[in-house]
């Protein structure tokens, strides 16, 4: 093998080693935010304001009355150094606001997805009369679709502020 010959072997077989090594750059991430707020006697005070926005993307306000959500599909980026793709949310309720100003609900920094629950490809939040939730898959059942257990985690009580 001539030496011209060697470097290229050298070069593809390096090639195919560090790709192996690192992770998927792009993965499919899927963002669902609910309103299950009940129990109240006014649809004004069970109304949930939420305002997102990502790195690239701001998606604006919306109001999400009870028993509706809202979902965002999109591709995220999961590459060292290039760790990117993050959404930020604000959440305003008749009962208050959360703890946090700004809540980070998907992000691929940290093992973030990983609270999410089993594959870590959905993150789910949802707002209860109590509080804001973050909806853990416990269990996602592979023969059938649309079969999944959940465990809901009380991640902010509703707090006024002023």
């Amino acid at each position: 093998m001539g030496r011209n010959m060697k470097g290229w072997f050298f070069f593809f077989v390096a090639t195919a080693v560090v790709a192996a090594l690192l992770p998927a750059p792009t993965m499919a991430g899927r963002l669902e935010l609910k309103n299950e707020i009940s129990g109240v006697s006014s649809v004004r005070k069970a109304k949930l304001a939420v305002r997102c926005w990502s790195n690239e993307d701001d998606l604006g306000w919306d109001m999400l009355k009870p028993k509706q959500s809202r979902v965002w599909k999109f591709t995220t980026m999961n590459m060292w150094p290039f760790q990117k793709t993050e959404f930020r949310c604000q959440f305003r309720s008749g009962f208050g606001t959360t703890s946090q100003d700004v809540v980070t609900v998907f992000s691929v920094k940290n093992g973030f997805r990983k609270g999410c629950g089993e594959g870590g490809d959905e993150c789910i939040w949802v707002a209860k009369r109590d509080g804001f939730y973050q909806r853990k898959i416990v269990r996602d059942d592979e023969d059938d679709d649309d079969h999944k257990d959940f465990v809901d985690v009380l991640k902010s009580k509703w707090v006024w502020k002023w």
